[in-house]
């Protein structure tokens, strides 16, 4: 017998064997989120199209928690204009091929899920902008062209950033950084 993976003392074999053991095979069934357009056009540059999330991700988690049989005397959803294709994980628990409809509520977890993600993300980058040396707004830009949202949302994402930001320091939170660069010479007054 030939092996497929010829190295000394089976290494890649074992190798091979640990990494599939850490896969989550996502199935073909699929759910249609209703999302804001720069959110759905992040999941698609980060998470492809239809959106398939990394194994063991809050997301998947998520979405397996509140998927259910379909109930009787009801169709399953159908791609349309302004709906994301999620993939939902596969599941030993859970078959997909029983278990893919998300009821109205369910969607909305998941949506709030992707929602929050996409909000850490946003702040943990956009955080520092206040000293990259461009205006807000062109640093807006280039985060967005970064990360495959389209640049006439720019002032969509500074909204929510503000809003963001606002909220905390409302309450007496600043939470951003006055200075990246502390060297004394560098921040003469």
């Amino acid at each position: 017998m030939r092996e497929i993976f010829p190295l000394k003392n089976g290494k890649l074999e074992n190798y091979y064997y640990l990494c599939t053991q850490n896969l989550m095979i996502m199935s073909k069934f699929v759910v249609y989120l209703k999302l804001q357009p720069f959110v759905a056009q992040w999941l698609h540059h980060h998470y492809g199209n239809p959106v398939q999330f990394q194994p063991k991700s809050v997301e998947n988690s998520t979405i397996l928690q509140f998927t259910q049989k379909l109930p009787e005397g009801r169709q399953p959803d159908t791609a349309a204009d302004g709906l994301t294709a999620v993939r939902i994980p596969d599941n030993e628990k859970k078959d997909p091929s029983v278990y893919n409809y998300l009821g109205p509520k369910g969607k909305e977890a998941v949506v709030d899920c992707i929602e929050r993600t996409f909000k850490l993300m946003m702040w943990s980058e956009l955080n520092d902008m206040s000293d990259v040396g461009c205006s807000v707004l062109g640093a807006i830009d280039a985060w967005c062209e970064m990360h495959g949202i389209n640049i006439e949302y720019d002032r969509t994402i500074l909204m929510r950033y503000n809003r963001i930001r606002n909220s905390y320091v409302k309450k007496g939170v600043d939470l951003r950084r006055r200075m990246r660069n502390h060297d004394k010479l560098f921040n003469k007054k």
